[in-house]
């Protein structure tokens, strides 16, 4: 049966968009090494043309993948007739198919494009205001891959926005530990001390996120968080 999507508004799929080109799917990009056969290279062909059909025309893009699906193309198919629905303003529809591709370890798929898929799941979901969804997603694609930044990042943004600061400890010292180069982890960790009340340790985490990224916005905003703390700990001016 076909899915009709509805039309989504500009903002709404402006924001879907921007998640789209953040979220980098390996799936895409399968070295040709791995193509055992001349069937396995033109269906990753197919694969690469249908996501570049997304980024263009989607509904072209649906109307492709399913009859791709129809003719025997398996998971392929299916990520990308979800991808083209989540353009399409039917975000939820979209990363329920990423999240059950990825739970059915379709042969030929390995940890870490199930992970991947997890994630564009996860952040579909986030976006769509979604939480529980997308932490769920998120988890699945830690458990398969622990190390994974992109998905550490993902599920730390969760929980600073959740104002879970135990929890985004947590994942923040994951990031330190595996990219101590980024900003981001030296912010949320920065970020949870705030809110957990210590300014000082909170202070110098914040410096380490500049120091790595001098122009960061949201380090920029963790500062000024900071100060107001202080100011208002240290109580009124005599």
């Amino acid at each position: 049966m076909r899915i009709t999507p509805t039309a989504c508004p500009r903002t709404a799929c402006t924001r879907t968009a921007r998640i789209l080109a953040l979220a980098t799917l390996s799936l895409a990009f399968v070295p040709l090494a791995q193509a055992q056969s001349s069937a396995a290279y033109q269906e990753r062909v197919r694969l690469d043309a249908c996501l570049g059909q997304v980024q263009i025309d989607p509904s072209e893009a649906l109307e492709r993948a399913q009859t791709w699906r129809l003719e025997g193309g398996g998971w392929p198919a299916e990520m990308c007739e979800a991808r083209a629905l989540i353009e399409l303003g039917e975000p939820l529809i979209g990363a329920d198919i990423l999240a059950s591709l990825a739970e059915q370890q379709p042969v030929g798929m390995v940890d870490e494009e199930r992970a991947e898929l997890y994630i564009l799941a996860g952040d579909t979901r986030f976006a769509a205001g979604q939480i529980d969804g997308a932490a769920t997603a998120y988890d699945a694609a830690l458990a398969l891959t622990p190390d994974s930044v992109p998905a550490r990042l993902a599920r730390a943004r969760l929980h600073a926005d959740a104002a879970d600061w135990t929890a985004l400890a947590v994942d923040a010292d994951a990031l330190i530990t595996r990219a101590p180069y980024l900003a981001a982890g030296w912010r949320y960790r920065g970020q949870s001390r705030l809110g957990l009340g210590d300014l000082d340790l909170a202070w110098q985490d914040m410096e380490r996120a500049r120091e790595q990224e001098p122009d960061d916005i949201p380090s920029l905003l963790l500062r000024g968080a900071i100060l107001e703390a202080r100011r208002l700990a240290a109580g009124p001016a005599d």
